[in-house]
C-alpha cells in the first residue's frame, strides 16, 4: 500500500468515525427529549388529575352542606311544631306534625346520597325520634291531654295526687311482667290482681288511696272520670305517664340534633382524602 492510499484510508476512518458517533450523539439526544416529553406529559396528566379530584371534592363538600344544612333546618322546623303541640289545646296535634314529619324524610335524602355513614346514622336517629313524638300524640292523646290536665291542677290535691299515683307505681314495677299486661289489658284491673295473693293486696291498698285522691280532682272540675281511669291505669301497670315520654323524646331529639350538626362540621372541615373517612 502506498503511502497515499494509506492516507486516504485514515481519512475515509476518521470520516466514518465522525458520522458514527454522530449517529450516536442525535440517538441519545433523541432518547432524552422522548423522556422529557413522557416526564412532561405525566406531570400534565397529574395536575389535571389533581385538579379535577380537588374540584370534585369542593363540588362534594358543596353538595354536603346544602345537604346537611336543609335536613338540619328541617328538624328544627319538626321540633317548633312539637313546642306547639306540648303547649296546645288541641288534641289532634298529630295532623300538625305529618307535614313537617314528611319534609324531615325527605331531607334525609339528600343526606342518604351524601353520606358518610357516620352522618347517615345521626340523622337517622333524629328521624326515629320525629317518629316517637309523632306517634305519641297521634295514638295516645287521651293519655297526654289526662297527664296535661293533671300537672297543670297545681293545687293540694295534685300534689297530693302524684304521691299517691308515685306509690302505686313503686308496686305495679314489682308485678311479674305478664301480670302487669294482664292488668293494663283488663277491664277491671281491681279484680284482676286478686290472684296476685300479698302483693296484689298490696297493690289495691295504694290504688285505693290514688284513687280517692283523683276522684277529689274530679269532683273539683281538674278531671274528668276518664281523666282518671288513664291515670290509675298507666300508674298500676308502671306505664310512662304520656307528657314524660314527649318530654324525654324532645330532649332526646335536641341532644340527636346537636350530635349531627357536629359530625357534620367534622366531616365538611376534614381534609384527609375520601377514602380515609369512613
Amino acid at each position: 500500500m502506498t503511502p497515499e492510499q494509506f492516507t486516504a484510508l485514515v481519512g475515509l476512518s476518521g470520516v466514518a468515525l465522525g458520522i458514527g458517533g454522530t449517529l450516536i450523539a442525535a440517538r441519545v439526544q433523541l432518547k432524552g427529549s422522548r423522556a422529557q416529553a413522557e416526564a412532561t406529559r405525566r406531570a400534565a396528566e397529574t395536575t389535571a388529575v389533581t385538579q379535577y379530584a380537588s374540584t370534585l371534592v369542593q363540588q362534594n363538600r358543596a353538595a354536603q352542606r346544602a345537604a346537611y344544612v336543609a335536613f338540619v333546618a328541617q328538624a328544627r322546623e319538626f321540633t317548633r311544631e312539637v313546642d306547639r303541640a306540648i303547649v296546645g289545646t288541641s288534641w289532634t296535634a298529630a295532623d300538625s306534625l305529618h307535614e313537617p314529619q314528611r319534609r324531615l324524610s325527605t331531607a334525609f335524602s339528600a343526606v342518604e346520597l351524601e353520606g358518610p355513614t357516620v352522618i347517615i346514622a345521626a340523622g337517622n336517629a333524629i328521624l326515629d325520634l320525629a317518629d316517637a313524638l309523632t306517634s305519641q300524640f297521634e295514638y295516645h292523646p287521651q293519655e297526654y291531654r289526662a297527664w296535661c290536665k293533671f300537672h297543670a291542677g297545681a293545687t293540694g290535691h295534685a300534689r297530693q295526687g302524684l304521691t299517691a299515683l308515685d306509690a302505686l307505681r313503686s308496686v305495679a314495677r314489682s308485678l311479674p311482667p305478664e301480670a302487669a299486661r294482664r292488668i293494663r289489658a283488663s277491664s277491671d284491673m281491681v279484680e284482676t290482681t286478686r290472684s296476685l295473693g300479698a302483693l296484689g293486696e298490696h297493690w289495691r291498698q295504694k290504688y285505693v288511696v290514688a284513687r280517692g285522691e283523683l276522684a277529689a280532682l274530679c269532683t273539683a272540675g281538674t278531671l274528668e272520670a276518664s281523666d282518671m281511669a288513664i291515670l290509675l291505669k298507666d300508674a298500676g301497670t308502671d306505664k310512662i305517664p304520656a307528657d314524660r315520654s314527649v318530654e324525654d323524646w324532645e330532649s332526646d331529639l335536641f341532644s340527636a340534633m346537636d350530635k349531627f350538626t357536629k359530625c357534620a362540621r367534622h366531616q365538611l372541615n376534614d381534609t384527609r382524602p375520601e377514602h380515609q373517612r369512613e
